[in-house]
């Protein structure tokens, strides 16, 4: 397979497509199991069970896969060398709940490090928005029952994988007013039908907003 032929996609698909919701609880150290709190950041929980699933890339392709470890930095992952050559791809982790056939999810700043793009504002410092030739989001739309318990108040999980700027619409995130607003409409998430003809497109509009 050459750098040319290498469906990023696709191998990104390939290796999260069987994650699924099977917490229990949380184990301390008597053994005994106790509730996932409802409250809980399971963004943040996907986003391990991904960096996991993510190692084949590392034994398959040779591609070098960085976690950020400043959970307030942009992106939460970084993807490099190997198969992807002289690309530096930038991986975030979404997740939103299944409202009939609407979910939704915020796509990181146009602030800060998106409008200071030559500035290392990245990965705690490391890398500048520029830097990246590539960014990627990995979206696990799911429903919520509130109501179940932890093994089961997850449930239907569909995973997509699309460019950011094919998700982006013209609207800020619901509850904050510097976060970029995906589209809503879940067939259009899957089709990366945004709201943006290219990524150009797609950058001009939010440095501007």
């Amino acid at each position: 397979m050459t750098i040319n032929s290498f469906d990023l996609k696709k191998e990104l698909y390939d290796a999260v497509k069987d994650i699924s919701w099977n917490f229990v609880g949380i184990l301390d150290t008597k053994k005994r199991i106790h509730p996932i709190p409802k409250n809980l950041n399971f963004q943040a929980l996907f986003e391990r069970l991904v960096l996991e699933k993510l190692a084949i890339l590392s034994k398959e392709h040779k591609i070098e896969v960085i976690d950020n470890e400043n959970i307030r930095s942009y992106p939460d992952m970084v993807l490099k060398g190997g198969k992807l050559g002289n690309k530096l791809v930038a991986l975030d982790v979404k997740t939103g709940r299944r409202v009939g056939n609407r979910t939704g999810f915020t796509l990181g700043s146009y602030a800060g490090y998106f409008r200071k793009c030559d500035k290392k504002l990245c990965c705690n410092g490391q890398y500048c928005y520029d830097d990246f030739t590539d960014h990627w989001d990995i979206c696990f739309i799911y429903d919520w029952d509130g109501k179940k318990d932890t093994l089961h108040m997850i449930s239907n999980i569909q995973i997509v994988v699309q460019e950011k700027w094919r998700l982006a619409s013209r609207r800020t995130g619901t509850g904050t007013t510097t976060a970029i607003g995906s589209i809503n409409d879940i067939d259009k998430i899957i089709s990366g039908q945004g709201d943006f003809k290219n990524e150009a497109e797609f950058i001009k509009y939010w440095k501007k907003y």
